[in-house]
């Protein structure tokens, strides 16, 4: 290997394992305090909602508390409106560059206004936070130094595929989460930083829930039989069944949110959300498994323990619900609420299936499977969804089986062309951080200083500034230009490259762009 290969990778490498372990351990630790002080606010929460059945007078002081939340969420997202809706969507914008980012208020607001809606009982989850503040704690890892900002949205990586393999206890599947879901690419620089901070996360998660005595596991389902290939077609029929569930849930997300619209009295943030605690507070009273995360109807749902009208039930609840907490813009993760939907909507089709002749003893496999696929169909990630399956069952039995439900979905799904939830609630977030501003499209003419952080680099492993589109690459002075199409042309020192992109602040993308190529030479915009 030459001397300028091996000092090229030396300066990829050594920064990764770097920042990721420190972030990694610094994410694993955030996240596991954040963990553990949901759990014991969702504890709380159900002992005061358990008081009206021993004095109704409680009913009164409760609902008063349920307005005190909700207009202290307001106030949160009036003041940090950076941190209203799930936490994933806002990760993926800021990673891939389409929304500002300021680490220290992301991370405490998002903590704070979780911290609200899990007390109050919101049917939301701390996955989702919990990326979002890892993404926040990675930000805060690199500061706000010129020089290493070109490692800044690298590490936020790392954080948030720590943030997430924490909150789930699925370490492979952050890593993938990350590359497949976020970036929605494959790149090495990527891939090694995000793998270094799950790891390093992983690990201090581990020892400090061995510490409290508490399982790093998201679920224990025990011991699930094995799928026989002989009734491999109830499962292909469960897939399409799953398939049309997913499309009701994407487009009743959709046609909700438009409904609301027209409401203008009631589309104002504060009523909204002064709404929705109340209606929560309801069913915390009268039937709290409609609301919480979701987690404990799963475990349920799984040991058998609803039949299918109480089932039925959940279902329609938990939907409206969640329905009511997106449109509202509540902190919180829906990626445990997602979980639960699917699991009650599989069990229910499972128990119909006994019907055509299915045997019993599959109801709980087929749950979990079908669990998996409708997650992978709503966030069109099908390799998260697999190996997120081989985590939680802890297991290779049937992975077989759950490749085939959740690919099958996943077709169908693409064939329809629906936009993904997350995808459509990070435009609306754009769209409402820069409804004031004037997005333009201009061409850049950067050229490659030695020692930059381009240099040695495929344009695929390099993190653009968004919607960026390469050009032409010219080399060594030459008076012709190559276009990189498949993204594995290598930079060097003196390329010249012109780049187009789409902006709200041009001179803000030129000091992204000096980052990564240096500041050797002038940028030139036209």
């Amino acid at each position: 290997m030459k001397t300028s290969s091996i000092k090229n990778s030396l300066k990829t490498v050594v920064p990764c394992v770097t920042y990721g372990t420190f972030c990694g351990a610094l994410t694993g630790a955030v996240v596991f305090c954040f963990k553990l002080a949901a759990k014991y606010l969702e504890e709380i929460s159900r002992f005061v909602y358990s008081l009206p059945s021993k004095n109704s007078l409680f009913i009164l002081a409760i609902f008063a508390g349920l307005v005190i939340l909700a207009l202290s969420e307001f106030l949160l997202h009036k003041k940090l409106p950076e941190v209203r809706g799930g936490g994933i969507p806002r990760t993926e914008g800021i990673l891939r560059g389409m929304l500002s980012f300021k680490g220290l208020r992301t991370l405490v607001g998002t903590a704070l206004g979780s911290f609200v809606s899990f007390f109050a009982g919101l049917p939301l989850g701390s996955e989702g936070p919990a990326v979002l503040i890892g993404t926040s704690v990675g930000g805060l890892c690199i500061g706000k130094r010129s020089s290493h900002s070109a490692w800044q949205r690298y590490v936020m990586s790392g954080g948030a595929g720590a943030g997430f393999a924490v909150a789930t206890g699925a370490p492979i599947s952050g890593m993938l989460f990350v590359v497949e879901e976020v970036h929605k690419k494959f790149a090495p620089t990527l891939i090694l930083i995000v793998s270094v901070s799950v790891i390093s996360a992983t690990c201090i998660n581990k020892l400090l829930c061995s510490l409290f005595g508490i399982s790093d596991s998201l679920f224990d389902f025990g011991n699930l039989i094995e799928f026989d290939i002989k009734h491999v077609g109830y499962l292909a029929f469960a897939s399409l069944l799953i398939a049309l569930g997913v499309g009701v849930f994407d487009a009743s997300i959709n046609h909700f949110s438009n409904l609301f619209k027209k409401f203008k009295k009631f589309n104002k943030l504060p009523i909204k959300l002064v709404v929705l605690f109340i209606v929560v507070g309801v069913f915390g009273i009268v039937y709290p498994s409609a609301i919480y995360s979701g987690h404990h109807v799963i475990d349920s749902v799984v040991g058998g323990k609803f039949s299918v009208a109480p089932l039925v039930l959940i279902l329609f609840l938990r939907m409206a619900l969640l329905l009511l907490s997106t449109d509202s813009g509540a902190t919180g993760g829906i990626y445990i609420p997602t979980l639960c939907i699917g699991v009650v909507f599989s069990a229910i089709m499972s128990y119909l299936m006994m019907i055509i002749g299915m045997p019993a003893e599959y109801i709980p496999l087929m749950s979990v499977i079908g669990m998996c696929a409708f997650l992978g169909g709503t966030l069109r990630s099908p390799f998260v969804a697999l190996v997120f399956f081989i985590e939680i069952t802890e297991g290779l039995g049937n992975v077989f089986f759950a490749a085939v439900a959740i690919f099958i979905v996943n077709i169908i799904t693409t064939f329809f062309s629906k936009k993904p939830f997350y995808d459509r609630v990070l435009e609306e977030m754009e769209h409402s951080e820069n409804d004031k501003e004037d997005l333009v499209v201009e061409y850049f003419e950067l050229r490659v200083s030695a020692d930059s952080f381009v240099v040695g680099k495929s344009v695929r492993d390099i993190m653009w500034p968004h919607a960026t589109v390469i050009v032409s690459i010219n080399r060594d002075n030459k008076d012709f230009s190559d276009t990189d199409l498949d993204g594995e042309k290598q930079l060097r020192v003196g390329d010249t490259l012109v780049i187009r992109a789409r902006t709200y602040d041009v001179e803000e993308l030129k000091e992204y762009l000096y980052s990564l190529v240096g500041r050797e030479y002038h940028i030139s915009v036209s």
